[in-house]
């Protein structure tokens, strides 16, 4: 095993972490130019909300009608002539490259012209340890008075991206200890029964999605990947956004090859955002053409989006303010026929709030965008070490000639020490709990053992839905094969299980699965073996410790693991019942 390097994926982004990152220095030249995003007051969210609901309900009517993304926009964007004033008064004193994008307008504009349009002082930041340079405001922004009342926020004037360094540790042999193996992409094919002569739909497609400068996977690692684990070629027909190929990152790399290789030839996405949330969803929300499954192998706390986005004490704006704008972001996104998906975070039950389990006050957190309602909260698993459950391949990858890969099945929740992550899950701060999860839900709590009530929100939104394997996984990167954790393994996966779902509805005619959170929570009312139940383990640990609060697997949901892992011969009969 020499030569491989255990590393954390799950892309979270500390504000406390993240200063010291940069250094505020000179002010910024008056030539130097900015990205700007004003994100406009919208309406009707009521009906946004309520027509997503109804269009992915199999048994509505209007199930799998998705609506185009100029449809939306008539639904919620404000009136044209509010859309075009504020993009004219943008241009008007000075913006560039002006966007109206009906529910938001971009610009690009001058330093000079900035900190004379908002009242602020920009100064160039640069990165402590990279040749890194930003533009950023020391201080808060005023909206004009001319567009104030139509104006949400505006993004690009505080966030710093978290070029973060990969936590890392020298491998052991895991063929002489306690491990039952590497995870190679037969593993979860043959863990959760998916034939890999699927037939997939050239319509059908899986979107990685990267943020704060993470930008880059190196194509002839793909090949090697593929070679070396005999899977098929990953070909990335979609690249949107900033990308570098020369020197790969190990979050982006895990994403695509294992994103691409569950995937089976579905149509692969890479896409790319230095910003945050907001400036992704508004983005693709209303993109003419898009993907169709969207996985996002980032997080962060919820109350704590302030830390990592655009908020204003002038404009009111709180990480709340910013959760709800976001996550109508991503209706949008589900009205158009997308299924987006997101890790429930690596630091259990503690969360990125209390990574160290010190914290007496709030010993459990939440993540985002892993709690919202709107996407497919993934956790993660991993492979017990028993000898039940076996198997053993036809044609052994010839990387298995080199490193122990696993032959077992069997799963139980990912959990510190065992693995270097713990599986995120627990209940919003923000959120009531969906009607489609109301009853298991509402059973796990009468069954389990529960933290101290006054630690959590039981009424509201649980998460995560559903778990993947998550723990001990190859990657290709930079020609060496390195071994990675996290739930930024599972979403990809799940969401690769999702684009083949879609393939078959594809194929026979049908409409794309879309918003499918509802939907899963119906395959297992309907029949509870469309998902593998994960009944051992629990999420009190994070990356480094365990506490003494967090929440335990039980037989149906629990939020450590959800409704379970895929059992995809079963979920798609069920899909393949729906009209």
């Amino acid at each position: 095993m020499k030569g491989i390097i255990i590393l954390l994926l799950l892309a979270t982004l500390a504000l406390a972490a993240r200063k010291p990152q940069w250094t505020r220095q000179e002010r910024a030249a008056p030539h130097d130019q900015i990205d700007i995003r004003f994100a406009l007051k919208q309406r009707n969210l009521n009906v946004l909300t309520t027509t997503l609901l109804d269009v992915s309900d199999p048994d509505s009517v209007n199930y799998g009608k998705w609506w185009s993304p100029e449809e939306i926009l008539d639904l919620v964007a404000p009136a044209q002539e509010v859309s075009e004033a504020v993009a004219a008064f943008v241009e008007a004193n000075g913006g560039k490259h002006v966007k109206n994008g009906r529910d938001y307008v971009s610009a690009r504009m001058t330093v000079k012209n900035c900190e004379q349009f908002f009242g602020i002082e920009l100064h160039s930041y640069h990165h402590n340890t990279k040749p890194s340079k930003i533009i950023r405001a020391v201080n808060e922004y005023a909206i004009p008075t001319d567009i104030k009342e139509h104006v949400d926020f505006v993004s690009g004037l505080y966030e710093f991206p978290n070029l973060r360094k990969q936590n890392h540790r020298p491998a052991v042999d895991i063929s002489v200890g306690d491990e039952p193996g590497y995870v190679i992409p037969q593993t979860i094919q043959t863990a959760y029964n998916i034939p890999t002569n699927f037939s997939t739909n050239a319509n059908s497609s899986l979107c990685l999605a990267e943020f704060q400068n993470d930008q880059s996977f190196n194509k002839k690692d793909l090949k090697t990947f593929a070679t070396q684990t005999a899977t098929n070629p990953i070909d990335v027909t979609h690249i949107v956004g900033p990308f570098s190929g020369s020197s790969p990152d190990l979050e982006s790399t895990l994403d695509v090859q294992y994103g691409g290789a569950i995937a089976l030839g579905n149509d692969i996405w890479f896409w790319t955002v230095g910003g945050w949330m907001y400036e992704f969803a508004s983005e693709i929300a209303a993109t003419k053409k898009s993907p169709l499954v969207v996985s996002m192998s980032w997080g962060w706390p919820e109350p704590n989006q302030c830390d990592i986005a655009t908020c204003n004490s002038n404009s009111g704006t709180t990480s709340e303010q910013y959760v709800e704008r976001v996550n109508v972001e991503f209706q949008k996104m589900g009205l158009r026929g997308m299924t987006l998906l997101a890790a429930s975070g690596d630091q259990g039950a503690p969360g990125d709030d209390d990574p160290y389990c010190s914290d007496a006050d709030a010993p459990l957190s939440t993540i985002f965008p892993g709690a919202s309602p709107w996407v497919l909260s993934v956790g993660a698993t991993m492979l017990a070490n028993t000898s039940s459950s076996t198997f053993k391949a036809e044609v052994e990858p010839p990387i298995c000639k080199s490193f122990t890969c696993a032959d077992t099945t069997a799963e139980v929740a990912c959990s510190y020490p065992e693995a270097l992550i713990t599986s995120g899950g627990g209940f919003s701060n923000y959120v009531p709990q969906p009607s489609f999860q109301a009853t298991v839900v509402d059973a796990y709590l009468k069954s389990a053992k529960l933290p101290p009530a006054k630690y959590f929100n039981a009424s509201n939104r649980g998460f995560p839905d559903v778990s993947a394997l998550g723990h001990n996984y190859l990657i290709c990167a930079s020609g060496s094969f390195e071994q990675v954790d996290g739930t930024s393994c599972s979403s990809p996966v799940f969401g690769a299980v999702i684009s083949l779902l879609n393939s078959w509805r594809l194929n026979n005619n049908k409409a794309p699965l879309g918003y499918a959170v509802p939907l899963m929570y119906k395959a297992y009312a309907a029949d509870p073996t469309t998902f593998i139940d994960i009944t051992e383990g629990d999420n009190k640990c994070t990356e480094s410790c365990c506490s003494q609060y967090g929440y335990e697997t039980a037989v149906g949901w629990d939020p450590v693991t959800g409704l379970g892992s895929p059992n995809f011969p079963a979920l798609l009969k069920y899909v393949q019942s729906l009209p």
